[in-house]
């Protein structure tokens, strides 16, 4: 038989219907639904063993339902092997399906890396905390740095990271610009940097307008770049290469999924 057909690849937020916004609370009320009743295992299971392994073994069947009662399928293409050891993820930041589509993408257990205020979120900020996550304190410099140099001695001991680098999500199919912090701590760690790109998820959920609709995302994990031989001067350089690599597969994908051709 012919492998059934790819859901198609929006770039757009869904625009508003009666029929998105019946989509939207199906998908919140049961995302929120299998957060809470899953929330209580991996926070008991992490006081025993606080590992990314802990971590992705709850989280990724949690993201699998989420992300069929939402109707995205992930796609994943790899650009290269991953090298051995930890590596440092940095991806473009879209909106709430970002999580759930890591945890199905990315091959290896992960930390993730959340900024502060993310602890004060109900249910979410507490299992987060009780696991394995790390948390970042922008709005303050000293603790942050503090921060940064626990994240880094996390990735020493043999944890691969994710990050965010936009600070933010950007709700659509572009980039913000980039904190120089993630690269630093790459640099510092002595580990490299894994550019990966999410496409097509702002065209299947959007909690501004309250609409979703079925869909695929793109999870596109780019080629290692090594950060042997940096230097913390060299970070601002990394950063544009590690941006120029995103900018390109977004701009490529789109203009395909513009032309109706397939990835």
């Amino acid at each position: 038989m012919p492998p059934a057909p790819s859901p198609p690849l929006y770039l757009d937020p869904p625009p508003p219907s009666l029929g998105r916004r019946v989509w939207f609370a199906w998908t919140l009320f049961w995302a929120s639904f299998f957060t809470v009743t899953m929330s209580p295992g991996v926070v008991v299971h992490s006081m025993f063993a606080p590992t990314a392994r802990t971590l992705r073994a709850w989280m990724r069947p949690w993201a699998r339902v989420i992300l069929a009662f939402v109707g995205m399928r992930v796609r994943v293409e790899e650009r290269a092997s991953l090298p051995d050891g930890p590596v440092v993820f940095v991806s473009n930041h879209v909106n709430s399906l970002d999580i759930p589509a890591a945890m199905v993408g990315l091959p290896r257990p992960f930390l993730y890396v959340a900024r502060h205020e993310i602890r004060g979120w109900p249910v979410v900020g507490w299992v987060l905390e009780k696991t394995a996550c790390l948390f970042i304190d922008r709005s303050n410099a000293r603790a942050s740095v503090r921060d940064l140099r626990r994240v880094a001695e996390r990735i020493q001991g043999g944890d691969s990271v994710l990050l965010y680098p936009e600070g933010g999500r950007s709700h659509a199919h572009d980039l913000r610009p980039f904190m120089r912090g993630p690269f630093v701590l790459a640099i510092e760690a002595g580990v490299p940097v894994v550019p990966v790109t999410l496409i097509g998820h702002a065209g299947v959920f959007s909690k501004r307008l309250r609409t979703a609709r079925p869909g695929e995302t793109r999870f596109v994990i780019g080629e290692p770049i090594p950060t042997a031989g940096l230097s913390r001067g060299d970070a601002a350089d990394l950063q544009e290469r590690v941006r120029a690599v995103l900018a390109r597969e977004l701009a490529a994908q789109g203009t395909r999924a513009l032309a109706g051709e397939p990835a």
